[in-house]
């Protein structure tokens, strides 16, 4: 009997397959819950952590893509949610093998929304990194995409700027993909390498350049396998009469030249790119996130849960108790931090903000969130006993897309609901704020 373990303690295979079967009858029913059942968005959260396993075994695919596996494994759990709305146990399918599918597919969707090949002066990277966040809050705004002319007019510059842009970052982008373990078909394989639009991949000479480089580097077999497969469209069984060897072997060759392949691509993205150091968008403090980093994928969020229609919510803590200066200060800070990181889920992230306050997202999260942040003041509250001072903690809350369309909208409605929760404070604890 298999076992699953995270933050819900060690469940039996059995009791997340009751689980689904709930979640799935009462997910087209409006909940349908009876007063001895658990509430949705809960029974919806133990199925997300008693998978938790599943997502980072497929993050860790992508870490030679040189990003950090905690955001790649948020990207995953998105991807696992999504799995969740659709998944039909009728069709006799398990459930991780269909989730596989959406996790790797969310992952690849964020990596190639990030990749670069082609090296850009930096001027052109800093305007491409607004126009990103302009089309995906204007996206969010507008519930479709923006045009050329919507983009120019949010940033007040002319079109003829932003279409130049958009070609010279369109030249640039990169597939990225990994392949499945062997005893998946090789439909499932060529959807998942996201390599079925071939033609597409032709007509980037950058990526074939890149591609043929890195095939070079593999062995004269492995080559011949992976161009059987791919560009000839030959399955396994197929291949492996051809080479006179065995199908399993086939398997196993073919999984470990593409994931050698990947790599090295990976590898030439990473050095192009020239990445800051992954310390740069933490807190070193905290140990969250940065505030501009943490903006960003909430801006990246809201565009993947609009796609995904499902809701995120925003969560903004305001700490009072802390001392303005001082060793004491910075112990409050730092045990703060490590209480919410190790408090949310993985498929969550924690940030800092400005002065004494910390930040959450929460993914697939709606009203509920409310709740959420309840908890999580008690849980900031109790590191009052560790750092030896009397901590109040308040909080606002804000959720996509009822109370704002866009990270800004999000971050007002938060800032807003935190400062009546100020006002309700006792006046010497507000002094302190």
């Amino acid at each position: 009997m298999a076992f699953f373990s995270d933050s819900i303690g060690i469940v039996s295979e059995p009791t997340v397959q009751r689980w689904l079967q709930e979640y799935v009858r009462r997910r087209g029913a409006g909940d349908g819950r009876s007063s001895s059942d658990l509430p949705l968005p809960l029974l919806k959260e133990n199925i997300a952590c008693a998978h938790s396993s599943l997502v980072e075994s497929v993050a860790r695919k992508f870490l030679g893509t040189g990003e950090p596996l905690e955001d790649l494994a948020q990207e995953g759990y998105l991807g696992l949610l999504s799995a969740l709305e659709y998944y039909d146990p009728s069709k006799g399918v398990r459930f991780s093998t269909y989730a596989t599918h959406f996790i790797s597919g969310a992952i690849r969707h964020f990596l190639r929304d990030r990749s670069r090949m082609i090296r850009e002066p930096a001027w052109l990277q800093e305007m491409a990194g607004k126009m990103e966040r302009a089309i995906e809050g204007l996206t969010a705004q507008l519930e479709h995409e923006p045009t050329s002319g919507e983009v120019a007019a949010a940033l007040a510059i002319p079109v003829e700027t932003v279409e130049e842009i958009l070609a010279s970052r369109s030249a640039s982008r990169v597939i990225s993909y990994d392949v499945s373990r062997g005893d998946e078909s090789e439909e499932d394989l060529l959807n998942r390498c996201d390599l079925g639009d071939k033609a597409s991949l032709s007509a980037l000479v950058e990526n074939r350049v890149v591609l043929h480089e890195s095939m070079q580097r593999l062995r004269p077999f492995e080559q011949q396998v992976i161009y059987e497969f791919y560009f000839r469209n030959l399955n396994q069984t197929e291949i492996a009469t051809k080479l006179g060897v065995s199908c399993n072997y086939i398997s196993v060759m073919l999984r470990k030249s593409v994931e050698r392949l990947g790599k090295m691509m990976g590898e030439a993205e990473a050095y192009d790119r020239h990445r800051r150091p992954e310390a740069s968008v933490v807190d070193t403090l905290t140990g969250l996130y940065t505030l501009d980093h943490f903006r960003a994928r909430l801006d990246e969020g809201i565009s993947r849960a609009v796609r995904a229609g499902m809701p995120i919510s925003l969560i903004q803590f305001h700490i009072l108790g802390i001392p303005s200066s001082g060793r004491a200060r910075d112990e409050a800070l730092e045990q703060c931090g490590s209480q919410l990181r190790c408090s949310i889920r993985r498929m969550d992230m924690a940030g800092r903000g400005g002065g004494d306050s910390l930040l959450a997202i929460l993914g697939g999260t709606g009203p509920q969130v409310e709740l959420a942040a309840q908890r999580l003041i008690r849980v900031l509250e109790s590191a009052s006993a560790h750092v030896r001072l009397p901590l109040c903690v308040v909080a606002g809350t804000a959720w996509h897309p009822e109370q704002g369309r866009t990270a800004d909208d999000l971050f007002r409605e938060a800032q807003r609901s935190v400062d009546e929760a100020l006002e309700r404070q006792p006046q010497s604890l507000s002094k302190a704020a």
